[in-house]
Order: structure tokens, then C-alpha cells, then sequence
């Protein structure tokens, strides 16, 4: 009888919470039946849907039904036994009028008379005659057929419940699939645009990077060709010196940023701030040439 086991943990779907007035109520008394059934156990924690409430008020129902069935063939038995007591009582009153003992008589005849007594108190009838008994036997069965056609009927019932939310979970189990599937493809396409993006920044950087180089270098040998007096233009020489130094830096940066975002080609890397540092070291890049170039007309006139 499921009333003398726990209800295992339940879980369902949200997809139709309960929101009416008398929800409280309902699920009140669903609480108060489960703590009857848990007592001092913890109760499993589960969502309170409707595919969830109707299912515990369903089970609620059918063990109500057992419990009514268990107190029925309790009740049955002890009126069997307090009429096998009566029995029993008028079998000792009989043996003792005719004067016979119980022991006085066959071991076989001892046996039938225990066996009739206990078939009538099973069939409950209140004595041992041969029609007596096929009535109880009659009536047995037919209380017998009535019960199987009950616990038939509550498991149809409970099926037919089960295959309606198997039926919800199939349908929620094909909205994921479908969800994951969106969700995969947006990735992918996310994932290719961001791949392309990243190839181009790279190759951006690259042929910025080489364009910084030759205007470094034409700018050398521009100074080579000049023939420039560093004795007697020291200061400035030193100040060309310098700013030939951080060109070089900013040239060491300019590389290292290309080389990092060429090792970025299957992380995606932050491309706001790459491109940020880039544009920062190439404005730098050009006031320092510009400067350069200055220094450089303004030596060639002192010449």
C-alpha cells in the first residue's frame, strides 16, 4: 500500500503555475498530506505547477482510496474473529453438552472441524453448513472482483496522468533541442565574424607597422645624407638622439602589439584596447617625425 512509503521526489515542468484564489488552499491541503506521509522526513523540494498539482492530488486520491480499502479488510477481520471466537465458543458448548471432549475425537475429524471454523471465519458467516459456506465463498468473490476492478480503473487513471506529462516533457525536451540548435548556429556565425575581423585588424597592423619602418628609414638616411655637424650641433643632435630612441620603442611596440594579435588568432583578444594602443603609438609616432623633420630643415638652414 503506497500510504506506508514516502513519496519519492517530484519534479515537473513550468509551465502552468498556479495563480487562482483557492491556490493557497489547494496546495495547503497537498502540503498537509505530504508532511502526514513524510512525518519527521524532509520533504523533497519540487515546483508547484499545475501538471505538478493535479498529479499529487491524483496520487493524493489514490492512496486515499487504498487507505479506505485497508481499513475496510481490517474492520472485515476482526468481525471474522470475534465470529470465530462466537464459533469457537459454540463448538466447545456443543462438545460439552453431548459430553465429548475435543481430544476425544479423531485426528482427522479434529482437523476438519479447525478447518471449517477458519473458512467460516474468513468468509465471515456465522456457521459451518455447506451452503452457508459456498454463499461466503460466493460473496467473497464478487467483493474480490469489485476490488480488482477499483485498483484497475485508479492505475488507468495514473497512467493516463503519466502519458499527459510525458507527453508536456517530450514537448518541452524538442523546445531545448530546437533553442540549442539556434543557439549553435548564432555562435558559429558570431565566432566566423569575429574570426575575419581579428585576420583583418592583424593584417592592418601589419602594414602599418612596415609602412612605420620605411618612413624610419628614409628618414636615416635622409639625416645620413644631410651630413649633419653633431659637434657643432650638439644639443640638438642629443634631442634627435632621443627622439630616435622612442621611435624605436614605439617601433618595438608596434611589433610586439602586431605579434600579439597574430598569436590571438583562435582566442579572441581585446580588440578595443589593441586598436586604442595602435592608433595612441602611431599619433606618437607621427608628432615625433614631425618634430624630427623640423629639427632636421631647421640644421640644414643653420648649415
Amino acid at each position: 500500500m503506497w500510504s506506508s512509503t514516502p513519496p519519492t521526489s517530484l519534479h515537473s515542468r513550468p509551465s502552468g503555475v498556479l495563480t487562482t484564489s483557492t491556490a493557497s488552499t489547494e496546495w495547503a491541503l497537498i502540503d498537509r498530506w505530504l508532511q502526514s506521509k513524510y512525518r519527521t522526513d524532509e520533504i523533497p523540494v519540487f515546483e508547484r505547477t499545475e501538471e505538478t498539482y493535479q498529479l499529487l492530488l491524483e496520487l493524493m486520491h489514490l492512496n486515499e482510496t487504498q487507505d479506505t480499502q485497508a481499513r475496510r479488510t481490517l474492520h472485515s477481520l476482526r468481525q471474522l474473529s470475534s465470529s470465530y471466537k462466537s464459533e469457537d465458543t459454540k463448538l466447545k458448548e456443543t462438545l460439552q453438552i453431548l459430553d465429548i471432549q475435543k481430544d476425544d475425537l479423531p485426528q482427522e475429524t479434529q482437523h476438519t472441524l479447525s478447518q471449517l471454523s477458519e473458512l467460516a471465519m474468513i468468509l465471515g458467516v456465522s456457521d459451518t453448513q455447506l451452503s452457508t459456506l459456498h454463499q461466503g465463498l460466493a460473496q467473497l468473490h464478487i467483493e474480490n472482483t469489485h476490488y480488482q476492478t477499483l485498483q484497475h480503473q485508479d492505475h488507468l487513471s495514473l497512467l493516463s496522468s503519466l502519458d499527459r506529462h510525458q507527453a508536456v516533457a517530450l514537448q518541452d525536451l524538442i523546445r531545448l533541442q530546437e533553442l540549442k540548435r539556434q543557439f549553435e548556429e548564432h555562435r558559429s556565425t558570431v565566432g566566423d565574424i569575429e574570426l575575419r575581423t581579428r585576420r583583418r585588424s592583424a593584417e592592418l597592423t601589419r602594414i602599418k607597422a612596415k609602412e612605420d619602418r620605411n618612413q624610419l628609414q628614409e628618414l636615416y638616411e635622409s639625416q645620413q645624407r644631410n651630413g649633419l655637424d653633431v659637434e657643432a650641433q650638439g644639443l640638438t643632435v642629443a634631442q634627435l638622439d632621443q627622439q630616435e630612441q622612442e621611435i624605436v620603442e614605439l617601433e618595438r611596440q608596434v611589433d610586439a602589439q602586431t605579434k600579439s594579435l597574430i598569436s590571438y588568432q583562435a582566442i579572441p583578444p581585446d580588440f578595443t584596447l589593441a586598436r586604442l594602443k595602435v592608433k595612441e603609438a602611431t599619433m606618437r609616432l607621427d608628432e615625433l617625425t614631425a618634430e624630427h623633420e623640423a629639427l632636421v630643415r631647421e640644421l640644414a638652414d643653420d648649415l
